[in-house]
């Protein structure tokens, strides 16, 4: 995904979240059903399966890199929140104590990992869902379609 691309989703999501916690404090409840149900066609056709599943070339190098997507925003960078976290308390405890200490890294490492990739799969949902549009004829699509009828009905919408 190119750079200015990626740099208006994460404006434009960064807006509807935004928009979301302003008028409704929270995420509403209409919005948390879609949220779980994209992830969990997402999780379902995207992470459970590997790319060479699908019977199509469109299938297979969508499938890859939406997956190659899902471990840089959500795995990845979940990590790296995880990692700078535990690196900081342990720097934070070394300098309280004044010697070395490496327990505060393994303490904070997990629940800050599933703290941010949780959330960071909450923020780009959509985006790894839409990467799945690729039409009625393959499988891939004609299941993400499925879902997206229903969700335009739950949301009062007409998305596409």
């Amino acid at each position: 995904m190119s750079i200015l691309l990626r740099a208006k989703l994460d404006a434009h999501y960064t807006e509807e979240f935004k928009h979301m916690y302003k008028h409704y404090g929270t995420v509403p409840p209409a919005e948390l059903v879609a949220i779980n149900l994209r992830m969990g066609f997402f999780r379902d056709y995207i992470v459970r399966r590997r790319p060479g599943d699908y019977q199509t070339t469109i299938e297979r190098d969508w499938a890859f890199i939406a997956m190659r997507e899902y471990r840089w925003d959500v795995t990845y960078l979940g990590a790296a929140d995880a990692l700078g976290a535990g690196l900081f308390l342990t720097i934070l405890r070394q300098v309280q104590v004044k010697r070395f200490l490496i327990w505060p890294l393994f303490a904070a490492f997990p629940p800050v990992y599933l703290y941010s990739s949780y959330s960071r799969a909450l923020f780009y949902n959509k985006k790894f869902f839409d990467m799945c549009n690729i039409g009625e004829q393959y499988e891939l699509g004609r299941a993400r379609n499925v879902i997206l009828r229903y969700l335009n009905d739950l949301l009062h919408r007409e998305d596409f």
